[in-house]
């Protein structure tokens, strides 16, 4: 991040860049050294105070080796992750529940949609997503309607998954005050079983 920060603003200060990267401006000074020595930086005094931080070919070349292998672990994560969500939706049909509403429109709903449709070994239908914010209502989640809590009866369902992770105790909650079965209520962080 340091030099891909620096080939795009040569003339940041340390403080900017440690700022920009979320690092301490001394750590960022011994980064700027180590590469410094290691010809991956060249610097420039512009003035005693202003310096010019020029990435070398061989600092590029570290860069776009680094970048590769920064993106390789991404994707060794991706597939990790999805396998984890996968499982737990496996075990959420092995119990019964084959078509659900999400309670939650957000980047946890868009996982679990996106796993569900690229997966062949769940059986899950997703009817719609359920969500508080009055914002997101009447609008859809890749190409699911969200709707209001009011609504919930409006879908045949077999239970209700919680898709939210900040909000899931307060959704269950909900849930429990509309009435609905505490045990048609899956939580993906909470306990279930």
């Amino acid at each position: 991040m340091i030099l891909e920060y620096m080939d795009n603003n040569p003339d940041t200060t340390q403080k900017e860049l440690g700022k920009a990267i979320g690092a301490a401006t001394s750590m960022i000074n011994a980064y700027i050294d180590e590469y410094e020595m290691n010809g991956y930086v060249r610097r420039e005094y512009i003035t005693s105070k202003k310096v010019m931080y020029h990435v070398t070919p061989k600092g590029q070349k570290r860069k776009n080796y680094l970048n590769l292998t920064y993106i390789q672990e991404l994707m060794d994560l991706h597939k990790l992750a999805k396998e984890g969500v996968e499982e737990f939706l496996k075990r959420v049909s092995k119990k019964g529940f084959h078509s659900i509403l999400l309670y939650g429109a957000g980047e946890v709903a868009e996982i679990i949609l996106n796993v569900v449709r690229s997966s062949d070994d769940i059986d899950l239908e997703i009817k719609a997503i359920i969500d508080d914010d009055l914002e997101k209502r009447g609008t859809e989640l890749l190409g699911y309607p969200v709707i209001s809590k009011v609504d919930i009866k409006k879908y045949e369902h077999d239970g209700v998954l919680v898709s939210s992770y900040t909000f899931e105790s307060i959704i269950r909650n909900h849930l429990l005050q509309l009435g609905y079965e505490k045990n048609n209520i899956i939580q993906f962080f909470g306990e279930w079983e």
